[in-house]
């Protein structure tokens, strides 16, 4: 029912690729990256993936040292590549089942390295996983169409918010920009990011659902230019507030286009109480527009 996951296309509005001529360029400051970064923006597939990758990449690496000294090792049967591999396994992950162990000084030495690296790896990839899901997420629902309708007589751009999660969301705060185009007075073109003034741009607690209206008024940055202008390149809300099951701020990010917005049309009612007295919320009709 609720895509939480799934990212907007924002192509001509956020996505940026950063262009120098100097061969310090990342020296100079320009989108640096670094592992950890890396590894936090990451989905949970491409994480597993990328560790799974590094062990094998580093147990292959240590059993070529192993088998640089073929007599390193007691095991039973002959050598060969794949004993050395399941040597550096057990090794790297502390389990030693007793059949393989070092013999030489220099596998002995090998085998303080690896010990040594596993430790800190895993000690890494675990600092890196609780990060990650002690990250605090806003599973904060936004309408799939923004409407431009009359309401009380006065024409309102709105939306819809849903808290898929039930709780309370203290001291929620909204805000809506439009990226407009315009050119200066010098002729240069320009994207301007403007604040729209809100009916309602705080709640208290936010449990439910919130609809966000912007009156089109004489005060509106779209008065001039019109809603369905070509200057008009998008609308970025942003919802904020202290969530009160993690204790923590979270904040969520919605962007609606041109082309999203409906005009005269309105959102159907989903809240209704039930037999106990409970309002309930009808998540089916969340994007219903009639």
């Amino acid at each position: 029912m609720f895509n939480y996951f799934k990212k907007r296309k924002e192509v001509g509005l956020f996505r940026t690729k950063a262009k120098t001529d100097s061969p310090q360029g990342l020296a100079k400051g320009v989108f640096q990256k670094d592992l950890y970064f890396f590894l936090m923006e990451a989905s949970w597939t491409k994480l597993f993936f990328f560790v799974f990758i590094i062990y094998l990449i580093s147990n292959i690496f240590f059993a070529l040292l192993y088998s640089l000294d073929p007599s390193g090792l007691s095991h039973p049967g002959e050598s060969n590549f794949l004993n050395y591999f399941f040597f550096s396994v057990q090794t790297m992950s502390t389990i030693g089942y007793g059949s393989l162990s070092p013999q030489s000084i220099y596998t002995n030495w090998i085998v303080t390295i690896e010990a040594a690296f596993g430790l800190i790896g895993v000690a890494i990839i675990t600092g890196v996983i609780f990060s990650k899901l002690s990250r605090p997420y806003a599973k904060i629902l936004f309408s799939n169409k923004m409407i431009f309708s009359l309401f009380d007589g006065q024409k309102c751009l709105a939306f819809r918010l849903g808290n898929t999660r039930g709780n309370e969301i203290v001291e929620a705060k909204v805000t809506v920009s439009a990226l407009i185009d315009y050119k200066t007075k010098e002729g240069k073109d320009f994207r301007q990011i403007l604040n729209l003034p809100l009916k309602r741009n705080y709640s208290p607690f936010f449990t439910l659902t919130w609809t966000v209206f912007h009156p089109v008024d004489e005060t509106s940055p779209l008065k001039d230019i019109g809603v369905d202008s070509k200057k008009l390149k998008g609308l970025v809300v942003t919802v904020s507030g202290h969530d009160g099951t993690y204790s923590n701020t979270v904040y969520a990010r919605y962007v609606y286009y041109p082309d999203d917005i409906v005009f005269d049309k309105y959102f159907m009612d989903i809240m209704e109480e039930s037999s106990q007295g409970v309002m309930e919320i009808d998540y089916q009709n969340f994007h219903t527009i009639v």
